[in-house]
């Protein structure tokens, strides 16, 4: 299915995405059969497509005791970490990019929904396993369906293009949907100190180069996160959790990233996943700004699952209206 937000609608083409994985469900059976670690059911197992994963476990780790430890180990052995790069050392990452692999799954070397999947801590662990119990019973509730961001690092794992701003104070990683933007500061600065600090939707990341040119590699770290959970349906990461990531261009159309989760809370050592992005092949492709709120027509019932609201439906709404009281036209100023 091809998902353009800028027909569709950016709200709507938002719902779709959230609407295509219980159509999956049911459409389970003309599949064919994946060596999964657990069996199918209900909406468990929609988003295991063939060719991804069929393995469980902890996942890859970190020789690392602490996000802190990580990146000065990588400043330490990086050519120039100290220096601020002037525009032509910088790598060039214009274009539009796609997610390479691992779509709505955080970890793509473990099968998503499997039982044993990332190194959880008990808490975690058990609200995880409940989680993909309503998921059996076909009970499922995304935060997005209120509108709201992905946050990192699930804003890793979501679909829809990115484009990459990269200057020698700051490089902005953009991802069309929700319109959520990624400020990497590259100038010096530490994080925010801790009087100053909160939570915040993609936290606070600070960076250095390592390198110059197109294979310069930008090293990420990022605290001050909001809770949320890796992707829809997955476990959870706490407030305490922070990351480092390693992200390079490795070919005129691939951008790898190594990214690290350390969370003293929710995970009971380092967790390292591999992923990347790879460049759209369009023409002058570009991504737009997108409102989910203009046209959401999306609701939770008692029982805790998504609903969609349609045309002709008590509580339905016109898209488009949103955001004018007159409903466009009806007494609005000529």
């Amino acid at each position: 299915m091809k998902i353009d937000a800028r027909t569709l609608g950016a709200g709507a083409a938002l719902a779709v995405v959230l609407a295509i994985v219980p159509g999956l469900a049911a459409a389970q059976e003309g599949r064919p059969k994946l060596d999964l670690p657990f069996t199918p059911k209900g909406a468990r197992g929609s988003y295991n497509m063939p060719g991804t994963s069929t393995k469980e476990g902890p996942g890859e780790t970190s020789p690392y005791k602490s996000a802190k430890e990580h990146y000065e180990a990588l400043k330490a052995a990086a050519q120039g970490a100290d220096r601020m790069r002037k525009a032509d050392e910088l790598p060039d990452w214009t274009g539009v990019w796609n997610i390479d692999g691992g779509f709505v799954n955080f970890d793509p070397s473990l099968a998503r929904d499997a039982t044993h999947y990332g190194p959880l801590s008990p808490s975690n662990q058990a609200f995880y396993e409940k989680t993909l119990h309503e998921l059996e019973q076909g009970i499922e509730w995304d935060s997005l369906s209120y509108c709201l961001p992905a946050g990192f690092p699930r804003w890793i794992s979501e679909p829809f293009l990115r484009d990459f701003a990269v200057t020698p104070t700051v490089t902005y990683l953009i991802n069309e949907q929700q319109s959520e933007v990624r400020r990497i500061y590259t100038d010096g600065r530490s994080h925010r100190p801790d009087d100053e600090a909160f939570p915040l939707w993609e936290g606070d990341s600070i960076g250095f180069w390592d390198g110059t040119g197109d294979n310069a590699k930008l090293v990420i770290w990022t605290n001050n996160l909001r809770d949320g959970v890796y992707h829809r349906n997955g476990p959870a990461y706490s407030e305490k959790a922070e990351t480092i990531e390693v992200m390079q261009k490795i070919d005129p159309t691939h951008i790898k990233v190594d990214l690290t989760v350390y969370d003293p809370v929710d995970l009971t050592r380092p967790w390292t996943v591999h992923r990347g992005y790879v460049k759209d092949k369009l023409p002058d492709g570009h991504i737009d700004m997108w409102s989910c709120n203009e046209n959401n027509n999306v609701v939770k019932t008692d029982a805790g699952q998504t609903q969609f609201v349609l045309p002709g439906e008590e509580g339905y709404k016109e898209p488009g209206t949103f955001g004018d009281p007159t409903l466009r036209g009806e007494g609005a100023a000529k």
